[in-house]
């Protein structure tokens, strides 16, 4: 069969060459076009078979987030050796950890850039992240001025902390370590800083779920304040300078281009008229990992009125894509910007990410993995109503 196929092809071929020029143009051009359709539509089955879960599984890693598995592409793989940050084949960022006592830092990406605002986890589906320790790692990195007041001899207590505004830094310093120890630290570091000494067997530091569970003391919870002592002064004396030098490699001058991922819902039926959905409330619903929708600094008037989320917009559509889609009212969709992002000291405690955009497209996805692509618009001619 294959060969009668051949010669089929071949003379059809030849023929076209004794053809008018005029005429070869249009053969040649239906013929390119069934080429076409035929790899789109099997293209089409293949993401089919994907998302309804019929074609080849991805798999994805255990319960417990560790250094970096046979599933992520090594550093050697994707950047020079010295480079901090690899990406894998999840949709994850992963910042390599700095020493062996640590577990490397992952968190979700878009494009080969951090994802921040709606973040997107289905067990299961989607690898485990560690955004508690990004965000922690940042704020050890910009909030300086806090940790000078770090006590390093001995911990704070509450009780001696009332108008000391350098022990108030310094408790607030030491809890935040705590964290961040809890969230970073191999399996082994955590049976030295966070199990009791005289304990039987190990302690178990995972929740039913896989996640690191809540440590609340340094030392092991029945321990006195001697050995929580001991433990927070061990930890201080050789992980604290390696946490430091490791936040440092984070946001290298100061700002970090990322994707800001929003979430609005379709607003009403399909606008035949225009050929396109009408899209509302995009940034007053879903999450605010890093980012928030009131940091927003919108500076042409386009960008304002987007921010004023009472105001829909409008995301074209052709018909045939739209009957794909099949959206109703109410269908969450979700809205990337590619931003540029600066953070803000607003409290001795607190920072605030303040955002612009570093691109003025928009892009639309009927689902949070953002793997099915509905349509792009341009911030500067986008059209709104109420």
């Amino acid at each position: 069969m294959k060969p009668v196929k051949t010669n089929v092809i071949l003379i059809v071929t030849v023929l076209g060459l004794f053809m008018p020029i005029s005429v070869q143009g249009q053969f040649f051009k239906k013929l390119k076009k069934n080429v076409e359709n035929k790899i789109v539509k099997k293209a089409s089955e293949k993401t089919d078979e994907f998302l309804n879960g019929n074609g080849e599984k991805t798999s994805v890693p255990d319960a417990k987030p560790g250094p970096a598995s046979d599933n992520t592409i090594s550093q050697s793989e994707t950047a020079d050796k010295k480079d901090p940050v690899a990406v894998n084949d999840h949709n994850v960022l992963t910042f390599k950890a700095t020493s062996k006592d640590f577990r490397d830092v992952v968190i979700q990406a878009h494009k080969g850039l951090p994802r921040y605002g709606d973040v997107y986890f289905l067990r299961g589906t989607t690898a485990p992240t560690m955004n508690k320790a990004y965000k922690a790692l940042l704020e050890l990195k910009f909030l300086e001025s806090t940790f000078k007041d770090l006590d390093q001899s001995k911990l704070t207590k509450h009780q001696n902390i009332a108008g000391d505004l350098a022990k108030k830094n310094s408790e607030f310093a030491q809890n935040h370590l705590l964290i961040l120890a809890r969230e970073t630290l191999s399996d082994e570091k955590l049976q030295d800083y966070f199990c009791d000494s005289e304990a039987k067997s190990p302690c178990n530091f995972y929740n039913p779920a896989g996640d690191r569970a809540h440590v609340s003391s340094w030392g092991g919870n029945r321990n006195n304040e001697f050995a929580q002592n001991r433990s927070y002064t061990n930890f201080i004396k050789n992980h604290y300078g390696t946490l430091q030098a490791w936040s440092n490699s984070f946001y290298e001058d100061g700002t970090q281009i990322a994707y800001f991922v929003a979430r609005g819902a379709v607003a009403e039926k399909y606008d035949f008229k225009n050929k396109g959905y009408w899209i509302r409330s995009i940034f007053s619903i879903g999450g605010d990992f890093i980012l928030h929708n009131s940091n927003f600094l919108a500076y042409s008037e386009n960008e304002k009125t987007l921010k004023n989320y009472s105001k829909k917009v409008f995301l074209p559509v052709g018909p045939t894509a739209a009957k794909t889609f099949n959206l109703i009212e109410r269908s969450p969709v979700f809205v990337v910007f590619k931003v540029k992002v600066t953070p803000k000291i607003t409290s001795p405690n607190r920072i605030s990410w303040e955002f612009e955009l570093e691109d003025t497209k928009m892009e639309f996805y009927k689902d949070g993995l953002l793997s099915q692509k509905m349509g792009e618009s341009d911030i500067r001619t986008i059209k709104f109503k109420d």
